[in-house]
């Protein structure tokens, strides 16, 4: 007859074994026609004594019911079914009106939609404005523009400067370097040379602009779109201060 050390050996793992192997419930084991009593054997670990089906959790969406000592049956949560209620009863998002958005289910009968970037309302039906960075700084005297971050700063009008360009530039002359450009009939026409010049900008009290105070006129060669090309004289402005406006 086999004593007990007999059957902990039967239960003992064989080497290179790792005790994942069989995940279960042995019953009614017999060793030379004696049946054994697994709870007066020691027991190696992961081997427990006595059937509990409902041990772990084996039912996805529902509750787990032993039916027997070794048996077991799901009862399964609102909306799924089968022996393990891991399968649906029904989809909701089936059909769905969501319009500009995803279907997301909240139980077997009903979903919410989870709508796209300026969209909104219950069926994603709906545009809404989106957040414009510009809405939160004001430009007194200047536009608001983005920087290559995304964040918004103003651009100046000519005479005006400040972050909110609310301060304004005494009237001075701005000197500059670039090619003089004229109208020739229907031909664009601009200095074979780069002229130096100042560019007059700024603001005057009492009603006075910022203009050109003196200037010079010098000879130019043009060249035109059309191949032609000739000589003109150019007004260089060489200083800028308060004259009286233009009317």
């Amino acid at each position: 007859m086999p004593g007990k050390n007999n059957v902990a050996a039967a239960l003992r793992q064989a080497p290179g074994q790792n005790g994942t192997s069989f995940h279960g419930c042995i019953r009614n084991l017999y060793i030379n026609s004696e049946l054994q009593d697994f709870r007066k054997v020691p027991m190696q670990t992961g081997i427990l004594p006595g059937c509990e089906p409902c041990h772990k959790k084996v039912c996805a969406h529902g509750t787990c019911q032993p039916s027997s000592q070794s048996g077991f049956t799901c009862e399964c949560e609102e909306g799924w079914t089968g022996p393990l209620c891991d399968q649906r009863t029904n989809d909701p998002c089936l059909g769905n009106k969501c319009v500009h958005g995803t279907c997301l289910p909240i139980n077997a009968f009903s979903y919410s939609c989870k709508c796209l970037e300026g969209h909104g309302g219950v069926l994603c039906d709906e545009e809404e404005d989106l957040f414009n960075p510009c809405q939160a700084i004001k430009c007194k005297h200047g536009k608001c523009r983005l920087s290559g971050l995304g964040q918004p700063y103003c651009e100046c009008s000519s005479g005006y400067t400040g972050d909110s360009c609310d301060r304004e530039i005494s009237c001075r002359g701005e000197r500059i370097r670039d090619y003089y450009q004229k109208q020739q009939g229907y031909a664009a026409c601009q200095t074979t040379k780069k002229v130096s010049r100042l560019e007059c900008g700024g603001g005057c009290a009492g009603g006075q602009c910022c203009g050109p105070l003196r200037s010079k006129r010098r000879k130019y060669a043009f060249e035109c779109t059309d191949g032609s090309s000739f000589v003109d004289e150019v007004e260089k402005v060489v200083k800028c201060g308060c004259v009286h406006c233009a009317s």
